[in-house]
């Protein structure tokens, strides 16, 4: 079995590569612009968009118009192509256009006529691509080819060996490599392709090797084994800080209509990016931590699948921001492919599985609201925890799917490495038919 590894790695460039990666990030992003440009010209002139081919042709005459163009490596620039066409075709699916009426809904009831206006007018753009505003510090670099890796550097074209913090062994085929800006921070992540043992055969009945994961927000989970993970809470730790230096911001000058932001402000800017992104590390090296230990030490494990954005629509502004704060979305994607990685089993059940209500002793079925911490059977008389008991009956129930199911394996065993492929030899063809002509 085939599967798709990524490693993110931190670069350390000087301040010469520095200035590069921007020179070469803004023209990446001024391509991007043109193309968004020249696609909204040509549907309000022709009622359509143009295709990638058509794209990549105005790419040519872009670099003809603008020699700056040139100093970038050629396979960075011509992705733009590539992404925006899908980033329009993705706008006009039915789950898009389903959630863009929605919030079109939820726009048209303010009201305020003026907020009303700006809300509709913001909702009626979901999903379509977006021009790239320089302050945002995101660029990014895509390279297919050409990226030589070394013991403690890398190499990449028109930017030459770059060093970076080489933490873990790179396995697996090489198929292509990003450079990703994070505010003054720079990383590169380096997917490849590598071959993974078939999982092996568990018996679902051993105890030790089948776990049950219930969510929270008091604890973060809770296992069937009775193991409680405490809630990290890094965004509720470092809150103050964040309302501190949020608020020192807006106090700087900033030009509404230039658009342009003191220095201080700039400075202002970057001290904030910098807590955002303690929080996220803090965040993520949880999640990576958790995750890892529980595939490691389980063959199978069970999870409830949620729908996040429903619960949070249900919620105050606290509790929704404690929801975002956990992650269970980014901690169930993780258990996921961390199960393809170690040929262990992965199940999600279904979201509207009473794993609160029942007990997992007898089945009893009782309301329970959410102040209560016990839960407490009238049948039974069980009397246990109620997270803890929600995991018993997570568990119980993927063991009752997977009985049924003759041949237990996860449905995203196998990752389909053609659609990344296709990446790179999708927009190589049309590039080459695209040389043919400046249209």
């Amino acid at each position: 079995m085939k599967i798709i590894k990524t490693y993110k790695f931190r670069l350390k460039p000087s301040q010469e590569h520095i200035s590069m990666l921007k020179q070469h990030g803004g023209n990446s992003r001024f391509v991007w612009n043109k193309l968004l440009e020249y696609s909204n010209n040509y549907y309000k002139n022709n009622n359509k968009f143009p295709t990638q081919s058509q794209l990549q042709k105005y790419i040519i005459c872009l670099k003809k118009e603008f020699e700056f163009i040139k100093i970038s490596h050629s396979q960075p620039i011509q992705i733009n192509a590539l992404k925006l066409s899908r980033t329009i075709f993705k706008a006009f699916k039915k789950e898009t256009i389903n959630a863009r009426n929605k919030k079109i809904a939820i726009a048209k009831v303010e009201k305020n006529e003026e907020l009303r206006n700006k809300k509709i007018q913001k909702a009626m753009s979901f999903g379509f691509p977006k021009f790239k505003s320089k302050n945002k510090n995101n660029d990014n670099l895509f390279y297919p080819q050409g990226v030589k890796l070394g013991h403690s550097r890398i190499f990449f074209p028109k930017l030459g060996w770059i060093n970076y913090i080489k933490h873990r062994t790179i396995l697996g085929k090489q198929l292509f490599s990003t450079i990703v800006q994070d505010g003054n921070d720079y990383y590169v992540s380096i997917t490849c392709e590598l071959k993974q043992k078939d999982k092996k055969k568990v018996d679902i009945n051993n105890a030790n090797s089948v776990i049950g994961i219930d969510v929270g927000l008091k604890s973060f989970a809770v296992l069937s084994d009775n193991t409680v993970i405490e809630n990290p809470r890094a965004l509720k730790k470092n809150l103050k800080k964040l309302k501190k230096e949020s608020k020192s911001l807006s106090n700087k000058e900033y030009n509404e209509e230039t658009k342009v932001s003191s220095k201080n402000r700039i400075k202002q800017i970057s001290k904030l990016q910098k807590i955002h992104r303690k929080v996220r590390n803090i965040r993520k090296d949880f999640l990576h931590k958790l995750s890892h230990h529980i595939i490691t030490k389980y063959d199978v494990v069970i999870l409830e699948n949620l729908d996040i954005k429903e619960m949070q629509g249900k919620n105050g502004k606290v509790i929704n921001r404690n929801i975002s704060d956990v992650s269970w979305y980014e901690f169930g994607r993780m258990l996921e492919y961390k199960s393809v990685w170690n040929s262990k089993h992965f199940l999600k059940i279904d979201q509207y599985f009473p794993s609160t209500q029942l007990c997992n002793k007898c089945g009893n079925k009782m309301k329970i609201s959410i102040e209560d911490r016990i839960y407490s059977c009238p049948n039974c008389k069980t009397v246990l925890d109620r997270d803890y008991n929600a995991a018993l009956n997570i568990r119980n129930e993927g063991i009752r799917i997977l009985k049924n199911i003759k041949d237990i394996k996860n449905t995203k065993d196998t990752v389909a490495t053609t659609g990344i492929k296709a990446l790179w030899t999708n927009c190589n063809s049309g590039w080459a038919e695209a040389g043919k002509s400046c249209g």
